[in-house]
């Protein structure tokens, strides 16, 4: 599929390139063409109108014509070897012909000619273009070979771009293409349970409700996971559309990640966490208020599942860089270097059993990636295996003086 995509855009890119350098190289050609043309024309009537002057570097006869078309006179350069019928048939050609000007070829040699008249009557300019037309021939070539050696060498660029240009395509095609995969997966689990437990009421079709209620309990549970499921692959779909930005807007974050901290103390009470905050006041960034609220609490969803028994969780917010920096710290188990980089990647668990335990499809911090990126900002994880791990997020500082 790619080959044929990569490909193709060669293909289109070569046959614009082609076009473009023809249309380049045939204006040059014929304006350079047209240019000495002039040029033997101008030279032409040059010696129509003073036979006698030479015109350098140039094989050249004239003929001065009786009114019956015989020749009168005639004036040669040194070069000319030409005898007096053979110009009295080229003559003769060229009345016949009715034309002004032209080429014609006299003794093997090609020659421009142009009729006019003079004060002594009807002449006939010729001159040998050979040097003329070896200088078009020569150009011709020269630019046939820079066309060609200049095709080559794009070709060479056009396949590194299109290699380059294809590899996002490609990742994001891949993605989606795990992202489905994944989906299906999570949903699969769920979709089985309801089956079983579906068919086991209706095999006991005359048990009444309360005797059913564990099996339709668990069919609950399930339905609210799928419901779960979906919202957040919504969630992530909604983000990834470029028609669907977040309204931002200058927002005090440091009254968000206060009010958010009031929302989890019962939570962290009843898990005998330790909390600890370093809140820097009046801290200002562009942004959307229900967004932040749902990645602060993404990020102290997963480090309250992470901490250990009568651990410590740390909440820092504050101005570095012209950036506003919250880094929240939980000790526990910690994270692996080779999982470190891709848990924020789509339905990637480091610990999936654990994850189902408690409720998570690995979805969680793909939001929070997406929630930060729409806010031109960046995230990432540092961790000690056995000590803690650490979210940061870093978003642009917005400049703002509140009186």
């Amino acid at each position: 599929m790619f080959d044929k995509l990569k490909l193709r855009l060669i293909t289109i890119n070569m046959a614009l390139l082609t076009t473009v350098f023809i249309a380049i190289f045939g204006v040059i050609f014929i304006i350079t063409s047209n240019s000495i043309n002039r040029e033997i024309n101008g030279n032409l009537n040059a010696l129509i109108h003073n036979s006698k002057r030479p015109i350098p570097n140039s094989v050249n006869v004239v003929v001065e014509l009786s009114s019956d078309g015989t020749i009168k006179k005639q004036f040669k350069n040194y070069e000319v070897s030409t005898n007096n019928d053979t110009l009295q048939s080229v003559v003769n050609k060229i009345l016949e012909s009715g034309k002004d000007s032209g080429k014609i070829d006299i003794s093997s040699s090609t020659y421009s000619y142009l009729k006019g008249n003079s004060r002594f009557g009807t002449k006939i300019a010729f001159m040998e273009r050979s040097q003329y037309d070896n200088m078009i021939f020569q150009l011709l070539k020269t630019l046939i070979l820079i066309g060609f050696i200049s095709l080559i060498i794009l070709l060479f660029i056009s396949i590194y771009l299109t290699n380059k240009s294809i590899i996002p395509i490609k990742e994001t095609f891949e993605k989606q293409k795990q992202f489905i995969a994944d989906a299906s997966h999570e949903l699969k689990t769920p979709l089985a349970i309801i089956k079983t437990n579906t068919s086991l009421v209706l095999s006991h079709p005359d048990d009444t409700i309360k005797n059913q209620s564990k099996w339709i309990n668990y069919i609950n549970l399930q339905t609210d996971r799928m419901s779960e499921l979906i919202s957040e692959m919504l969630s992530l779909a909604k983000m990834d559309t470029s028609e669907n930005k977040l309204p931002l807007s200058p927002i005090n974050i440091s009254k968000v990640v206060e009010s958010m901290i009031l929302m989890f103390d019962a939570v962290i009470y009843e898990n005998n966490i330790e909390l600890e905050t370093n809140i820097s006041k009046n801290l200002f960034i562009n942004g959307d208020k229900e967004s932040l609220k749902k990645l602060f609490s993404i990020i102290m969803d997963n480090a309250i599942k992470h901490t250990n028994k009568n651990g410590n969780i740390t909440i820092s917010l504050f101005s570095e860089k012209n950036k506003v920096k919250m880094i929240i710290r939980n000790t526990g188990e910690g994270i692996e270097p080779e999982h470190l980089e891709r848990i924020f990647e789509r339905f990637y668990r480091v610990d999936s059993s654990r994850d189902r335990e408690t409720g998570g499809y690995g979805l969680d911090l793909s939001i929070a990636s997406s929630i930060v990126k729409q806010h031109k900002g960046k995230i990432y994880a540092k961790s000690k295996v056995g000590e803690f791990t650490s979210f940061i997020v870093e978003i642009p500082q917005q400049s703002l003086i509140q009186n």
